[in-house]
């Protein structure tokens, strides 16, 4: 399976952030610990037609979160022996895991105090479950 991990101009900015000007709100986002920080990063701009550079900033950081757990786990799905989640065959796009990620902590508030990766991870598992698939079929 390929996850598609197209890592845009935008982001290469983003993981660039310190040394942009205006690193500092970026950096406020750096220490993505719950999914609670994960979401705060993540949210939807006010306006997506009249963004602003904090905002890009976020969005680029939540980005290189989705980015960097999607590559960690492409490395090591193979050694997981019952998944938690099957990614499709065609991959994900980070935009559509960024909403799975808000739409699960809008519905369960709960898992926000919770360590980002269990919710990120958790998101998927709702997103895309297995089936009965073997990570050999992922």
């Amino acid at each position: 399976m390929r996850i598609k991990l197209a890592i845009s101009a935008g982001l290469m900015a983003g993981l660039m952030m310190g040394l942009a000007p205006g690193a500092h709100a970026a950096a406020e986002l750096s220490s993505l610990q719950t999914g609670s920080d994960v979401a705060e990063a993540c949210a939807n701009p006010a306006d997506a037609k009249a963004m602003t550079d904090g905002e890009r900033q976020r969005l680029q950081v939540c980005g290189a979160y989705i980015n960097g757990f999607l590559a960690h786990y492409s490395f090591v799905r193979r050694q997981i022996e019952k998944p938690s989640f099957c990614l499709p065959e065609s991959g994900v796009n980070g935009e559509r895991v960024r909403r799975v990620y808000l739409a699960l902590l809008k519905q369960k508030p709960e898992l926000r105090d919770m360590p980002a990766s269990l919710d990120m991870a958790t998101s998927l598992a709702w997103a895309y479950p297995c089936k009965g698939k073997t990570p050999k079929q992922q």
